[in-house]
């Protein structure tokens, strides 16, 4: 735990890093919201069906 907290600071301090953080941080959210309209979408239509 010790060792990734000691990578994320070392991100922080760098200008990159950060724009690495925030990136990879707006990647999952916006999978996830994907992933989670895309299972709305299925949901619905299954129950439409019945």
């Amino acid at each position: 735990m010790f060792y990734l907290t000691k990578i994320k600071e070392s991100l922080l301090k760098k200008k990159y890093g950060k724009y690495i953080m925030i990136g990879g941080f707006t990647f999952f959210l916006l999978k996830g919201l994907i992933w989670l309209g895309i299972f709305t979408v299925v949901g619905l239509g299954l129950f439409n069906s019945f």
